[in-house]
């Protein structure tokens, strides 16, 4: 079962790919309100460190007899507060590509696929439409990490417009030294004097179908060791997710009135036989 919200994508699909994979401005939409969104409600006076909080996530993993299967960091936020012409965005994006250390030539991205994308090839597309312009690349830096970069820039009549940079970075192994791409990322946000939002997640999988019940019972025990509290919760037969807030990580985001800061969600797949689960701070923003 796939559980969309403004907050979330379809999982394992790098975020930009489903712009340009016939879904077009709906799912844009709702990228830029989850930029919003967490601009808006995300206080940060600091990021912890990435490393701490992927300890406190691989624990939960373990804990749950699950095995890994790829860790997902999305940064980004609204970094000008105008619109910014073709010529300017693509200046933008080289600018960053050289940034997050992707390396090769320009693919034709209608001679080679998203999965071929290595260290020989990068790609990028361009969207220019009335009120948008939008840049996504996408390549492979020295860490292994499948890095998309998207700028989109959108203006309103009578309103100067905003421009907004996120990065997602997409790793099969259990890494951790992202957290110094984090911080050159956070640097670049602060040289525009904007905030930076960081979200991360882990997903792992079990074999075959897991007890609901028994798994909740797992988490919480779990979340005990750090002094995580459950404030909101989903549950249905083949689907659970609890909304934790625990002191041990900085940022945090409201629920309501409650603040929160660690989402887990547990969901079978039928078609594998597999359950998978997600840990994600602090909410999780691909589908499940």
């Amino acid at each position: 079962m796939n559980v969309l919200s403004p907050f979330t994508f379809p999982s394992h699909i790098p975020f930009p790919l489903i712009i340009y994979g016939g879904l077009g401005m709906k799912y844009f939409k709702r990228f830029i309100l989850l930029g919003i969104i967490l601009v808006l409600l995300t206080p940060v006076f600091g990021l912890s460190k990435n490393g701490e909080k992927m300890d406190l996530m691989f624990g939960i993993l373990k804990n749950m007899d699950a095995s890994f299967v790829e860790s997902n960091i999305t940064l980004g936020g609204v970094i000008l507060d105008r619109f910014i012409d073709e010529e300017e965005l693509l200046e933008f994006g080289e600018y960053m590509k050289d940034e997050m250390n992707i390396k090769g030539s320009l693919a034709d991205c209608d001679l080679i696929g998203y999965s071929q994308l290595g260290h020989k090839y990068y790609s990028r597309k361009l969207l220019m439409e009335e009120g948008l312009n939008q840049l996504i690349i996408q390549g492979v830096d020295n860490l292994g990490n499948l890095v998309t970069i998207n700028i989109s820039s959108y203006e309103v009549e009578g309103y100067p417009g905003e421009t907004s940079l996120f990065i997602n970075l997409i790793n099969n192994k259990q890494i951790v030294e992202n957290n110094d791409i984090i911080l050159k990322v956070d640097n670049i946000f602060k040289n525009h004097d904007k905030m930076m939002n960081v979200t991360s997640c882990i997903i792992g999988k079990i074999d075959g179908k897991v007890d609901i019940d028994e798994n909740e019972k797992k988490i919480i025990k779990s979340a005990e060791k750090f002094k995580g509290r459950v404030v909101e919760s989903y549950k249905e037969e083949e689907v659970l997710s609890l909304s934790m807030f625990t002191p041990f990580i900085d940022e945090y985001i409201y629920t309501g009135n409650r603040k929160m800061n660690l989402n887990i969600a547990i969901s079978y797949n039928e078609c594998e036989d597999k359950t998978y689960v997600w840990i994600g701070t602090p909410i999780i923003t691909i589908g499940y």
